[in-house]
């Protein structure tokens, strides 16, 4: 690429990236893909606006060394220890046996063992934005199948490091080059690397952090994974090996989220335009030229990677939609594997043609991932309507609890140690079945039906606690119960403001926020640890509480009106400054 054509691509990339990606949001993609279909679309397969895609990618791959200099920052150790089972136990299994599996598939069609060795590794990662991003999407994360996928994703980003240092070393054209030092001098000049980060780069990085100069420290920050980089090449190693090392040597630096923040910006920028590059190179010609080639590829993916996470999942003890979920959510390539397939190229290793067609089919996987597991999803869905409320046995019980998650269940328990009686629904037939595993009494049954909630004795119920999850949900249920049982106490959760003043305006008299009370309690324990006494932190937050209880009451009748709302919210910061000033000169001492 010339220097004069240096701006306009600029242009370019930043004109795709601000209108490419809040498009694709919209329609429900997410950023890999997009920054994919821009490349498409400015490389030589589209408008031709950019015409060397390979000068583009060889200085977009600062990006993924920002990358791994990030990813190193963030490996604590008691976070690989929490994990080390799903990282070491299950993440490793993954690794070696779709390795294993998909380089035999590469050898048996006539490639060289170190081809189909390169490949093997390449295709077992997976993406860890996209699996996150779905996860996220349908509330996975903190689950167990959201756990074990994790830790799989964090034993394949460390286990990047190796194969890139395994990939250098297949490749012909990087064996054909003169080592800068033998092999003990390297070992010496990284002994030495490790020495310096350890003792003499924190206090360092203190005097450049006492200065007080935020763009100094943000330098700082480049000038660590740049230089740390460039000498891991000079080594003859990869440049990404010093990025990941000088990020773990900080991991337990004070400094870290500030580095992290410094770093985050250019990172985002330059992997972005790092996916654009491999965007550009994609063949997408191939798709007309060779479609039973590009659907080999792809269904061989998809196919191997979900057989073999699945059946792992299924020894981990997940149930089968659990584990083909687990399955799924994996089966797709991986960025990395760009950074691999892309490696091996330029070393020699493997030919243009066969990286083009695997990285194509790499992107086409990331595009289908997503919609294969909102299909599967929908399955559940339809499984879920099939299956009958339960026989819910006649009891003198006088309340009912709709939603039987956190909120529900610490009520349930509550209310059973008491030895008050109670009937619970919840119509997540799988989440009914784990909670009666731990002994727990629930009926499956939807609270929004009116024959359901006949069934569990509304009629001489005295109180209704409405917990459910869904929002809809719970205006449904509280306009019923509000319309046919007017003689129930509903005391109802809201998951957010707006909900409670959706909640309020059907008549709903006891509403609370779900993370209202905590939050409170914990900026109680905050106002104690700047130095107030226990009763001035409780007569802060007491204040605070009814102040924002009147806000919500007066905003239920404007929830439709967004400028009185505003103009709500504006005078009570106003009145609340004036009445917590107030308390605080009252306990002056």
């Amino acid at each position: 690429m010339q220097n004069s054509d240096l701006l306009p691509s600029v242009l370019y990339f930043l004109l795709a990236a601000v209108l490419v990606i809040p498009l694709g949001k919209r329609l429900g993609l997410g950023p890999i893909l997009c920054y994919l279909a821009a490349g498409v679309f400015l490389g030589p397969g589209g408008l031709g606006l950019i015409s060397d895609p390979q000068a583009v990618l060889h200085f977009a791959e600062l990006g993924v060394i920002l990358m791994l200099f990030v990813l190193g920052l963030e490996l604590h150790p008691a976070k690989l220890w929490e994990l080390r089972s799903a990282i070491f136990g299950l993440g490793s299994s993954q690794l070696l046996l779709c390795w294993t599996l998909l380089g035999a598939l590469a050898w048996l069609v006539g490639l060289s063992w170190q081809a189909a060795l390169v490949i093997g590794a390449a295709l077992s990662l997976s993406s860890t934005a996209f699996a996150v991003q779905l996860m996220n999407e349908h509330r996975l994360l903190t689950t167990p199948l959201g756990r074990d996928v994790f830790g799989i994703l964090l034993l394949q980003d460390l286990a990047v490091i190796p194969i890139l240092l395994l990939t250098g070393y297949l490749a012909p054209a990087q064996a054909s080059q003169e080592q800068v030092l033998p092999w003990y001098g390297v070992l010496l000049a990284f002994g030495l690397f490790l020495l310096v980060g350890r003792f003499i780069l924190p206090l360092f990085l203190r005097l450049v952090a006492q200065s007080g100069v935020r763009e100094v420290l943000t330098a700082f920050a480049l000038l660590l994974v740049i230089g740390s980089a460039e000498l891991m090449n000079w080594l003859g190693l990869s440049a990404g090996l010093g990025a990941f090392v000088a990020g773990i040597m900080l991991a337990n630096s004070s400094y870290r989220h500030q580095l992290e923040t410094d770093i985050e910006p250019f990172k985002g920028l330059l992997l972005g335009l790092f996916f654009m590059a491999v965007g550009m190179s994609m063949e997408l010609g191939l798709l007309l030229s060779q479609p039973l080639l590009l659907l080999g590829l792809l269904s061989t993916l998809l196919l191997s990677k979900a057989l073999v996470i699945g059946l792992l999942g299924k020894l981990r003890h997940h149930g089968w939609r659990s584990s083909i979920a687990m399955g799924l959510i994996l089966a797709e390539g991986g960025e990395f594997a760009f950074v691999l397939l892309t490696q091996a190229k330029l070393g020699g290793l493997l030919d243009e043609d066969i990286v083009n067609a695997l990285v194509l089919a790499i992107g086409l996987s990331m595009a289908l991932t997503p919609l294969l597991f909102t299909a599967f999803r929908a399955t559940r869905r339809k499984q879920q309507d099939n299956r009958q409320p339960d026989a819910i046995e006649a009891s003198q019980s006088e309340v009912i609890i709709c939603g039987f998650g956190r909120v529900g269940q610490i009520s349930g328990r509550l209310l059973a140690s008491s030895g008050i009686p109670f009937v619970a629904l919840d119509k997540d037939p799988r989440h009914v079945d784990v909670v009666r595993q731990f002994g727990g009494e629930v009926y499956f049954g939807d609270g929004t039906r009116l024959d359901m909630l006949m069934a569990a004795g509304i009629a001489r119920t005295r109180v209704l606690l409405l917990a459910v999850d869904g929002v809809e949900d719970s205006l449904a249920i509280a306009s019923l119960v509000q319309q046919h049982f007017p003689h129930v106490t509903l005391i109802a959760r809201a998951r957010d403001r707006n909900h409670a003043y959706r909640l309020l305006a059907l008549g709903v008299k006891q509403v609370f926020r779900e993370t209202f009370g905590s939050a409170l309690n914990a900026a109680e324990q905050v106002l104690q640890g700047l130095g107030l006494s226990e009763v001035q932190a409780a007569d802060m937050a007491r204040t605070f509480a009814e102040h924002d209880q009147a806000l919500v009451l007066a905003g239920a009748a404007h929830h439709h009106d967004l400028d009185a709302l505003i103009r709500i919210s504006n005078e009570g910061k106003a009145e609340l400054a004036s009445l917590l000033k107030g308390d605080r000169e009252r306990n002056k001492p």
